[in-house]
């Protein structure tokens, strides 16, 4: 009996601290390096607004979808006239079922491959049959239309699955700290263009070679939390390069001398600037840059739904985009520094740089 009190206590415990979450390394390793920022320069820090993650969210499904019309091919005429042609048949029986009616678009790009290739094969055996030339024209009328349709079918398959949605949508947290990157999603992304640019003159794989393609998306979380860490870590920057410039040299440095202030500040960057926040930068550096490259080259992929190219470009294509704004963070918050250290003559190589 005198285990319920205890059990209780630890079960009150527990449900205190559901829903309680740590804030992450990258995020604690920033706040903590702006806290010193701002201690050492009396300046305030404005926190993070997650809000302003919603301009990265993706645009509804219906304004990136296209509207295709539906092709339907009647099973029971060419049960009775192709006879012949039992892997078309086989494939438009696919797409009648109960299944096939509800079939995803991702799961759809490798059906409309393996329709078009069931028919050019009926279409090369009823060449040389002169009974059957009212339906190879039927057929070559509807491949010719379904191969024209590939482009759009692309686009939907990326645009209406959930796996892609997944990869290009911000996370509740930023990439962590010191992780060790292996991502299989961006050769996965880079096989989908190369299939989109293909396209219509090379049909798509079958749905078994594509599956692998889309699920790597899914099972990848570095593409999101990359996208949150980049806009966290980006308004980091430029609240500690406001802070390195709001004050002029002599706050920090009279005459151009170190000071017991400015030689905190020092500590500061070396410590944790120097010792933290720069490996973290090269961490989104080295996974940035080839997604970043990735996103434009499938923006690149022709006919993409301007909708679909918009939100691709506020990630990585135009200069203002999350990518290339927070490279220039980067770059304008090293300017800072340089400035700062080097009127303080604490730069490396200078009479005040002094290790801590």
């Amino acid at each position: 009996m005198r285990l319920l009190p205890a059990l209780l206590i630890l079960l009150s415990i527990t449900a205190l601290c559901v829903g309680c979450q740590p804030t992450p390394d990258a995020e604690r390793q920033m706040d903590n390096y702006l806290e010193r920022v701002a201690r050492v320069l009396k300046q305030d820090v404005a926190p993070f607004d997650t809000n302003q993650l919603s301009q990265y969210r993706l645009p509804e499904r219906r304004e990136r979808l296209y509207d295709i019309p539906a092709e339907r091919i009647s099973l029971l005429d060419l049960l009775i006239d192709v006879n012949q042609c039992k892997p078309l048949q086989q494939r438009i029986a696919e797409r009648n079922s109960v299944l096939g009616k509800v079939m995803p678009w991702s799961s759809r790009l490798g059906y409309e491959g393996e329709l078009i290739r069931a028919l050019d094969t009926c279409r090369h055996t009823l060449e040389n049959d002169p009974q059957q030339q009212d339906l190879l024209t039927s057929l070559n009328d509807i491949a010719e239309r379904k191969r024209s349709q590939l482009p759009a079918v692309f686009w939907n398959a990326i645009n209406a699955s959930s796996e892609t949605e997944n990869y290009l949508r911000f996370a509740n947290e930023p990439l962590a700290v010191s992780e060790i990157l292996s991502d299989e999603a961006l050769p996965a992304l880079q096989q989908l263009t190369a299939i989109g640019n293909a396209l219509p003159e090379q049909l798509p794989p079958p749905t078994s070679e594509l599956d692998p393609l889309f699920q790597a998306l899914q099972r990848s979380p570095h593409s999101s939390q990359l996208i949150t860490a980049l806009a966290q870590t980006r308004h980091g920057l430029h609240q500690a390069t406001t802070m390195l410039r709001a004050r002029p040299a002599n706050y920090l440095c009279p005459m151009n001398q170190p000071s017991e202030r400015s030689k905190i500040l020092l500590n500061v960057f070396v410590l944790f600037y120097a010792g933290e926040i720069q490996p973290y930068l090269a961490q989104l550096q080295r996974l940035g840059e080839p997604w970043a490259e990735q996103i434009r080259q499938l923006q690149a992929v022709p006919h993409i739904p301007p909708a679909t190219a918009q939100a691709l470009d506020q990630l990585a294509g135009k200069p203002a985009s999350l990518w290339e704004s927070y490279r220039q963070a980067v770059e304008e918050h090293t300017r800072a520094w340089q400035d700062v250290l080097g009127a303080c003559q604490s730069a490396p190589g200078q009479a005040g740089w002094q290790t801590p």
